[in-house]
């Protein structure tokens, strides 16, 4: 096994990085020589340019330009056709090549060929979302080693390096998802002690807030929007972009539309605002409280993200916590750093190889796992809770509270995700279903087992064991209806080798 290396895929930017010969991990350059990459893919005469050209090239090709790729992961109806062909390209085949572009720049710096992998994900992805970002690098003929939480990864760049020691909190805006992470890190142990989040949270919607305002005052200078055009659309969302940066520095952007150039405050900016940051404050008590820890506990507050820049986030973190965040820990390179030095001790674990750096780390997953099973009067279906949010992962875990409605031969066997016992599966995720055929007759009320192995990855398999002689009825693959079968990643794989990515 050769250089491995750690992948950042964000939603609006994407990263990678190397654990160096003195044992600290460096980002890895672009070839256009800059840090982070745009997640951005332009199909154009059957070519694909990724990066800053290709998110340049979306006010001129709006249609055949694709960002924010990764809030569809895990999502089966999600196709984009670019204009002008029949093509459809699923979210992990999009994903794919901003991979195989990260990765070939750094083939290129280390002077030779890289196939081992370690990619980040947001703490609050499912299984069907983490399964899709694997498929992913699988599809751009990566092998990967590991799926690993973002605001752990960050947390490992950053405790590593002075051999740290204290709770830390990690507060992850990007530009697509959000999430918190309460870690204990003591002697090189990295303890995830609680984890919450949400996938859709993230800057876009915080650009999308100025362009509601930046329309707002054009309708009121008289103008009119086309929402159809979707180069003016293009165009007004990479100033948005834009205004929102310059607002992390400034008291006011300008943004200009058809002949009139409107100017947004960063007071008013704010109070657009509100209700997203808001949703950040939730979603952090909501850790704190599973930690059954105060803020008074915490040693440490990382902000993690590029969308952290903004000031109005640093401002309310701080004010909501009393805790002054640590400027060490550059919000746009930390993840990628922190795969980076995982990826290392995954090379080492399956080498044998001495490892450069010594730690271990224990994660939790964020989202409960459980059953389908059939309610009490027969009239429908709920989601029965197996494994708690916050369980410890990778982990074994039993329940023996199930039993058969009538005799059988065969069970439908549903695995669910979320938090809620009791739910009715409209409110929860089906991850995917598998009908285990047995060679005996199960009586009515015959005891059944389940058993959930969480990966290391956090991926989900699952047991079906009869609890009256303690016999295996079925090992169980779930048949992730949101993702990918085997036989599609390798075809994907074969077809993709014949795209010349740029």
């Amino acid at each position: 096994m050769g250089k491995v290396v750690g992948i950042d895929l964000g939603t609006t930017n994407s990263a990678i990085a190397v654990l160096g010969n003195d044992g600290l991990p460096t980002i890895i350059h672009n070839r256009e020589g800059d840090n982070t990459t745009p997640s951005a893919v332009l199909f154009d005469d059957g070519e694909v340019t990724i990066g800053k050209q290709a998110k340049n090239a979306e006010k001129s090709l709006p249609n055949n330009v694709v960002r924010y790729v990764k809030r569809h992961m895990g999502s089966p109806d999600y196709q984009f056709i670019p204009d002008g062909t029949d093509d459809q390209y699923g979210p992990e085949v999009i994903s794919s090549f901003i991979l195989r572009f990260l990765v070939d720049d750094a083939s290129e710096f280390l002077g030779e060929t890289v196939n081992d992998v370690v990619i980040t994900v947001p703490a609050y992805f499912g299984d069907a979302e983490r399964t899709a970002t694997r498929q992913a690098g699988e599809i751009a003929g990566l092998n990967v080693l590991q799926v690993i939480n973002e605001p752990t990864a960050a947390a490992l760049s950053f405790g590593l390096k002075g051999g740290y020691s204290g709770k830390v909190l990690v507060y992850d805006l990007g530009g697509g998802t959000f999430d918190v992470t309460l870690m204990d890190i003591s002697n090189n142990n990295f303890t995830v002690l609680a984890s919450a989040g949400d996938r859709n949270l993230g800057g876009f919607d915080f650009d999308n807030e100025i362009i509601k305002l930046a329309e707002s005052r054009y309708a009121e200078l008289g103008g009119s929007i086309d929402h159809g055009d979707d180069s003016q659309q293009a165009l007004i969302r990479e100033q948005a972009e834009g205004a929102k940066h310059r607002l992390s520095t400034a008291d006011k952007a300008k943004i200009r539309i058809g002949t009139e150039s409107i100017t947004i405050m960063r007071e008013e900016f704010e109070r657009a605002v509100a209700d997203l940051v808001t949703r950040t404050r939730y979603i952090l008590e909501d850790v704190m409280e599973q930690s059954g820890l105060a803020y008074s506990d915490v040693d440490k507050l990382l902000l993690v993200g590029g969308s952290t820049r903004m000031k109005i986030i640093e401002r309310s973190v701080q004010e909501w916590t009393g805790l002054t965040a640590d400027k060490s820990v550059h919000p746009d390179e930390a993840v990628a750093l922190g795969a980076a030095i995982v990826a290392e001790i995954r090379n080492a674990a399956e080498t044998g190889a001495p490892p450069a750096v010594r730690a271990t780390v224990s994660d939790v997953v964020a989202q409960g796992l459980g059953v389908a099973v059939l309610a009490d009067d027969g009239s429908k279906m709920l989601n029965s809770l197996v494994v708690q949010p916050q369980t410890r992962a990778p982990n074994r875990i039993e329940a023996s509270s199930f039993s058969t409605v009538g005799s059988t031969r065969e069970i439908n066997f549903q695995i669910t995700e979320g938090d809620e016992n009791g739910a009715e599966l409209q409110y929860v995720k089906v991850l995917g279903e598998s009908l285990l055929k047995l060679d005996y007759d199960l009586p009515a009320k015959a005891p059944l087992r389940v058993v959930f192995v969480i990966n290391e990855d956090q991926t989900v398999e699952a047991e079906l064991h009869d609890a009256s002689n303690g016999k295996l009825i079925g090992q169980m693959v779930v048949e992730r209806a949101a993702n990918l079968k085997p036989a599609d990643v390798t075809f994907l794989r074969k077809q993709s080798k014949e795209i010349v990515v740029q």
